[in-house]
């Protein structure tokens, strides 16, 4: 990565706004407002990974006023299923009252099939209209290849979404010590602290569980060291 601040890819098509950005005519001048809500998001993300939940919730809504000058229902929509996408990579839950509300008022299929994804309903997303990076982990999900989706969530390239799909099979029983080490040393690389804590702290239980008490204590030593 260049420079000294992290640009995270995107977890969902937010990166519709770089599109835009790129097809405008070069006697156009680009809306302030692509590369604002853009950056918010970017620094939201980042932010969020690293547990700085005040900084981040400042960055998201000025993401969202930034989007609502557009009056783009479809792109604000997808502003908050990156907010949920984030909070479901560290294991937590999300009030989805906002997107459904615009997805009343707009609905958008894609939109609606990462939302089923998010909640788990991996049968009613369309894989065709899913970020590809998910589909074959989906794949795998619904023929019940349940060896094989740890290592298709950990072959992920961008280290975000790698961490989407590994909270949704913690989340509904594909949880295993590869896919959770994944998950730490991905967090670990990018210096997302709260992911990393996430993650440990669910390892040692995971480990505790299993009565591996030399690997448990072990990462309980490495928590209290780094918190």
């Amino acid at each position: 990565m260049k420079g000294n601040k992290i640009r995270l890819k995107s977890t969902l098509p937010i990166m519709l706004l770089m599109v835009f950005i790129m097809s405008c005519g070069g006697s156009q001048p680009v809306p302030d407002w692509t590369y604002a809500s853009f950056n918010q998001m970017e620094d939201f993300k980042k932010a969020y990974l690293e547990g700085k939940a005040g900084v981040a919730d400042l960055h998201f809504q000025r993401a969202v006023e930034e989007i609502k000058k557009s009056g783009d229902l479809n792109l604000l929509a997808k502003a908050y299923l990156t907010r949920y996408a984030v909070q479901i990579a560290l294991l937590e839950s999300f009030r989805d009252d906002d997107f459904l509300k615009i997805q009343s008022a707009e609905p958008d299929p894609a939109n609606a099939g990462f939302y089923a994804f998010l909640k788990g309903n991996f049968s009613q997303a369309d894989r065709n209209l899913l970020p590809p990076q998910y589909a074959p982990t989906v794949a795998d999900i619904l023929a019940d290849r349940r060896d094989s989706v740890a290592a298709d969530a950990l072959k992920i390239e961008d280290p975000l979404s790698r961490l989407v799909m590994t909270g949704l099979l913690v989340r509904y029983g594909y949880e295993n010590a590869e896919l959770l080490n994944g998950a730490v040393e991905t967090a670990s690389r990018q210096g997302w602290k709260k992911a990393l804590l996430v993650y440990l702290n669910r390892l040692q239980a995971y480990y505790e569980q299993r009565q591996e008490g030399e690997k448990s204590y072990k990462i309980k030593q490495k928590i209290l060291l780094i918190q």
